[in-house]
């Protein structure tokens, strides 16, 4: 067969795939698409925050969540989350410590995973991006990704919203424990390893690191970390001892452009708002804590 040949068939069927997998995968669908591209390279991922930041504390915006989003933030910690926290404990806190997050907020976005968005699909779409991009020699999977995030920066600069295409997209499927996409992992790869110390993964070993426990926590760290960032320098906000939170912008993804929204003045969005998955995090910051061995309230 011809290489030509061979890399469009494989492409073809990762287009396959990916139409399959969007079928079953619509039971994760339910945060809003992110609004646009980050910045990754303009802010460092923690440390020499500014100084006379406003905390923000308890759960800001959960009067203005409707009930079965109170409802669901009400869900019991899942067995399963008690399960992993528990054996993951010692990874949780290296990591976090290693990015200077919360622990809490590191522990509780996975407990959250595994309790409020347990699904079949993220399984299925795990098998299917790793058995197609495993028939992809690297300089193609380079290509590809470098293809998607051009078409992907296109759609944002032309007001489209990028991430409302994430089933058909397999670039923006999540994996491992802490559910990072592919985009996010690859897009901040370059500041894990610097504050790691270690070598730049390729693409196709971001991949495979997005589906291990320490690979998972690590590029979530990251992006906790790159968030508290994001609301010291341009919101003046300490949002790092606030698990929800931290969970809330991590599960809405794009930081800087909240924050930036956040330090407009928007009339009645003085302080970030935690929706039903961040507020789930502080509702059971006390029993996350319990189980990693750590203060509720402990963010470095």
């Amino acid at each position: 067969m011809k290489p030509g040949r061979g890399r469009r068939l494989a492409l073809a069927g990762l287009a396959a795939l990916a139409v399959i997998a969007a079928a079953v995968a619509v039971a994760r669908l339910g945060s809003p698409g992110s609004p646009g591209p980050d910045a990754f390279d303009e802010l460092p991922l923690a440390g020499g925050l500014p100084a006379d930041l406003v905390v923000v504390e308890g759960n800001p915006g959960w009067e203005s969540l409707p009930e079965e989003e109170k409802e669901r933030a009400r869900t019991p910690l899942s067995d399963t989350a008690r399960e992993w926290l528990t054996r993951h404990r010692a990874e949780v806190l290296s990591v976090a410590g290693a990015f200077d997050v919360s622990p809490v907020a590191l522990g509780g976005i996975v407990a959250a995973e595994k309790t409020l968005l347990v699904s079949r699909a993220d399984e299925l779409g795990e098998s299917l991006l790793l058995s197609v991009f495993g028939t992809l020699r690297e300089g193609d999977l380079e290509g590809w990704v470098a293809d998607r995030e051009r078409e992907y920066r296109s759609k944002a600069r032309a007001g489209e919203a990028p991430e409302r295409e994430r089933f058909r997209t397999p670039y923006l499927w999540t994996l491992g424990p802490a559910q990072v996409s592919f985009r996010l992992a690859v897009r901040i790869e370059p500041q894990v390893a610097t504050a790691l110390g270690r070598p730049r993964r390729t693409a196709r070993e971001v991949l495979t690191a997005l589906t291990t426990v320490s690979g998972s926590l690590e590029y979530a760290a990251a992006l906790l970390a790159q968030s508290r960032g994001a609301y010291a320098r341009i919101a003046g906000l300490d949002i790092g001892g606030n698990p929800g939170v931290l969970a809330t912008v991590y599960h809405l993804g794009a930081p800087t452009v909240r924050a930036r929204r956040l330090a407009g003045g928007t009339p009645g969005e003085e302080l970030p708002h935690v929706n039903y998955y961040g507020a789930w995090v502080n509702l059971h910051a006390e029993e996350v804590a319990g189980l990693l061995g750590v203060p509720p309230a402990a963010s470095r």
